[in-house]
């Protein structure tokens, strides 16, 4: 009997549209899962949204401040006193820390900087401390913050502890920002993707080097050029300008190799130059949560960090083009 049998050149066209087929649906899976990966991310930003909603009915429509002291007047390192961080002040409303934890995050969410690696003092309350952040060293105090946190807020409506009045840099009593304040709430960004580099975010202190994860971010700084950092820990903040959209990408292209703390760079730094091909996702001041682009978010005719930095006082926000005030989306 004669058998059948593939004859080589078969076997090669057989494996050769294999390999189409593979070239041509790899790519395809691959963006499948980075959709639904940004789907769950979206889902996250959501719940947060709904906590800070229920947060901002309970507390007369005031944000939260970014972060504050446990001893705002201790005579150094501040930051070992404990961090109260924004994420930590929604923990009686969300049910999971889990959801604070972008699946996009290289880094797989930043540590507090400090965390409890005492025996039995719950390492991290379970998330642990080390991780692509090593660097943060244990303490026997736990900060009041999400465990892993892939998400930071905007200074110009949950600002940081200020300073600059009578000498004293950092410890004053920091401004909380209302609502019915905000020109447009729906069009404001509240909260946002932290950086994938951790270096960015982190820095030195009279603590070591140490992670740095209840910073704030935004869009501001002290030049059109957007070269001087803008910071609520020093009051004196005159004129403020908009971060362009020019200046913004030489900041993100400064992430891989920024100093750690990245103090040289206007606050932006932080923030994540585009976790989902090029787009983050965020909360906004109204407590809605969408994706959202960070170029197009400072568009000077539709800016969408604060049109005025309630953090202080509502003084207006240049934008560096014209010199005109920006103009809220």
């Amino acid at each position: 009997m004669k058998k059948n049998a593939f004859t080589l050149i078969e076997l090669l066209v057989v494996i050769a549209i294999i390999a189409i087929l593979a070239a041509i649906l790899f790519p395809v899976f691959a963006q499948a899962k980075a959709a639904a990966k940004k789907t769950q991310a979206l889902s996250h930003c959501k719940q947060i949204g709904t906590a800070e909603q229920i947060y901002l009915a309970d507390n007369d429509d005031t944000y939260q401040p970014g972060y504050y002291y446990g001893e705002p007047n201790a005579a150094s390192n501040k930051d070992a006193t404990g961090i109260i961080h924004w994420s930590g002040v929604l923990g009686p409303y969300v049910k999971n820390w889990n959801m604070y934890i972008s699946p996009m995050d290289k880094t797989g969410g930043l540590a507090p900087t400090n965390w409890d690696d005492r025996p039995g003092g719950g390492n991290n309350l379970g998330f642990g401390g080390g991780g692509s952040a090593s660097f943060t060293p244990g303490t026997g105090l736990q900060d009041q913050q999400a465990p892993r946190i892939s998400y930071t807020c905007n200074e110009a409506l949950m600002p940081r502890p200020r300073g600059g009045v009578g000498g004293t840099l950092v410890g004053q009593g920091q401004n909380v920002v209302s609502a019915t304040s905000v020109a447009s709430v729906a069009g404001t960004i509240l909260i946002t993707d932290f950086s994938d580099y951790p270096n960015a975010v982190s820095g030195t202190g009279p603590g070591g080097t140490t992670n740095k994860s209840h910073r704030p971010t935004d869009a501001y700084a002290l030049d059109a050029a957007g070269t001087i950092p803008y910071d609520t820990s020093n009051t004196n903040n005159f004129p403020i300008y908009a971060v362009s959209a020019q200046a913004a990408k030489l900041i993100f292209a400064a992430q891989a190799t920024a100093p750690f703390g990245g103090g040289s760079y206007p606050h932006l730094i932080y923030a994540n130059s585009g976790r989902y091909t090029g787009k983050n996702v965020a909360v906004y001041a109204d407590t809605h949560a969408k994706i959202q682009d960070p170029l197009r978010s400072l568009d000077c005719n539709a800016f969408e960090w604060g049109d005025r930095a309630y953090n202080q006082g509502g003084a207006e926000v240049l934008c560096a083009a014209t010199g005109l005030p920006v103009v809220a989306k």
